[in-house]
C-alpha cells in the first residue's frame, strides 16, 4: 500500500499533544493520513518557533504554509519538506538574515492556521510563490472545528451519514 492511501482512525490524532496538532482532524473526519499528520505536526512546530520570521526570511512562508495545508494531497511529504529546504530556505536566506539579531523571541503567538506569514512581503515574492500559500481558513471549516470541539459532536459529525 502506497504510504499516501494509509489511514488511521481519527481519534488516534488526539493522542499527541495538543499545541502541535495540525487541523486534519478537527472536523469531524473519519480518518487521517498518519505520514502527513506528522509533517504537519513537525510544520505546526515550526510555526511556532520561526513563523513571525517570514519577513526577515521570506523563504519561510512557502516552506511552512506548504507544511500545514489543509489540502493534505498537497501537503509536502517529509522528504519533499526537507529538499525544499535545502535547495530554496537555505541558499535564498543569507546569514545576515538567521543572525540572532534578526532572530527575535516569538511575542504573542498566532495560532498557526491563523497566522499570516505573507503579511509585508514583496509583492513580487508573494506573486512567484501563490501556489504554496494556504488561503484563511473559511467560515464553515472554523464552524465545524468550533462544534467538533466537544466529543459527543465530533462523533456525530465523524459517523453521520
Amino acid at each position: 500500500m502506497p504510504l499516501g492511501d494509509y489511514r488511521l482512525p481519527s481519534h488516534v490524532s488526539f493522542n499527541t499533544l495538543y499545541d502541535q496538532v495540525p487541523a486534519d482532524t478537527y472536523q469531524g473526519e473519519f480518518d487521517f493520513n498518519p505520514f502527513a499528520f506528522d509533517v504537519g505536526m513537525m510544520g505546526v512546530m515550526f510555526c511556532k518557533e520561526f513563523q513571525q520570521l517570514t519577513r526577515t526570511a521570506p523563504m519561510l512562508a512557502p516552506l511552512l504554509d506548504r507544511m500545514t495545508t489543509r489540502n493534505v494531497d498537497q501537503r509536502f511529504k517529509a522528504s519533499e519538506a526537507l529538499q525544499f529546504f535545502e535547495q530554496y530556505v537555505v541558499p535564498l536566506t543569507t546569514e545576515d538574515q538567521m543572525s540572532s539579531r534578526a532572530l527575535r523571541p516569538n511575542k504573542g503567538y498566532v495560532a498557526y492556521d491563523y497566522y499570516d506569514r505573507w503579511r509585508g512581503l514583496d509583492p513580487k515574492f508573494v506573486e512567484k510563490w501563490v501556489a504554496f500559500r494556504e488561503p484563511p481558513v473559511p467560515r464553515h471549516v472554523q464552524f465545524l472545528r468550533d462544534i467538533c470541539e466537544y466529543r459527543f459532536t465530533a462523533v456525530k459529525v465523524a459517523h453521520s451519514e
